[in-house]
């Protein structure tokens, strides 16, 4: 029985966004350095980060890969941000009963994530690409850093994230199989690795594990933001991706968090507020609405929901 040759990507690309194959390839050509760049400040206060928004064109072939290529690779279960059904509370879910969370950071992660990585990764996982299209699939994948030679993921491309977790699955592998057989539980927010414990954790001991992880893995290079690191327990505020444990193991936004969105709420209902801070109570009411929905409902009762709705488009979770 004869099998249908198989499609090259370069192929299935231009039939899924609608291009001409020449006009794929002159996209591509160039791909590294069809971003808009700009700079946000850090949510700490401290320093900027980078965010490179790619082109109309490029990001039709970006959407392309991850349709039809990336969202065929497996995510590992432990890795909870970027993907449908994970969320920020889910994450911290994961630890709310721990007495003792050891939380750590890479440092620059997109941006640690380079192009050799991926053509490891993609050579094993697509063992028939010719040549052609592993390197096609590195230029729109991969931001030049204001070159057309691919480099690193870009933070604002839509498929760094999940290029991040398909990259990552070996070292959340590794890193879960050694917290099942210690009876901690691992979790990983982008960048954000947090291991807990509900009795004792030896803090040397699981941070040299996962150096020694990092370094052997096959795909990935991280490096720990050492600055970062932190071993928290009830005695103090558990905190896991921005959201607070309490001493009752209940999740919560924290009382800062709450004054500060109620706080913009009635700057915004005074038309007090400038398109940045707009933009970040937009961001704030998101993450409050899936963290502790309940508050947000509070908030519409308190200011409205058409107000509410202004920033945010979304819709009350009353009844939930």
């Amino acid at each position: 029985m004869l099998t249908e040759p198989r499609i090259d990507v370069l192929t299935l690309c231009s039939r899924s966004t609608g291009l001409t194959k020449a006009e794929v390839l002159s996209i591509a050509r160039n791909a590294p350095k069809r971003y808009k760049v700009y700079e946000i400040p850090k949510r700490s206060g401290q320093g900027t980060r980078t965010i490179c928004h790619p082109s109309r064109e490029l990001k039709a072939l970006q959407y392309f890969f991850l349709r039809e290529i990336l969202n065929t690779l497996p995510v590992h279960r432990s890795a909870t941000a970027y993907e449908e059904g994970r969320s920020i509370k889910q994450n911290a879910e994961a630890h709310r009963l721990s007495r003792v969370i050891l939380k750590v950071d890479f440092d620059s992660f997109f941006h640690s994530i380079r192009v050799a990585n991926w053509e490891k990764f993609a050579t094993d996982k697509f063992p028939d690409w010719s040549p052609e299209e592993h390197a096609f699939s590195q230029r729109v994948l991969f931001w030049g850093r204001g070159t057309a030679s691919p480099e690193c993921l870009a933070i604002g491309a839509p498929t760094s994230p999940r290029v991040s977790n398909v990259i990552m699955y070996e070292l959340d592998e590794v890193l879960s199989a050694y917290a099942n057989d210690a009876d901690l539980v691992y979790t990983r927010y982008a960048d954000d690795i947090t291991i807990s414990s509900r009795e004792y954790l030896d803090m040397n001991a699981t941070l040299a594990l996962i150096r020694q992880s990092i370094a052997s893995t096959k795909y990935t290079r991280v490096t720990l933001n050492e600055r970062k690191t932190r071993l928290v327990s009830k005695a103090r505020m558990r905190r896991v991706t921005g959201i607070i444990i309490t001493s009752d193991n209940r999740i919560s936004l924290g009382r800062d968090r709450k004054r500060l969105i109620s706080a913009m709420l009635h700057r915004a209902s005074k038309s007090l507020l400038n398109e940045a801070e707009t933009l970040k109570l937009r961001g704030l009411l998101s993450f409050a609405n899936d963290a502790e929905p309940e508050y947000v409902n509070t908030l519409i009762r308190k200011y409205g929901g058409e107000l509410v709705a202004s920033v945010t488009r979304l819709r009350s979770t009353e009844g939930r």
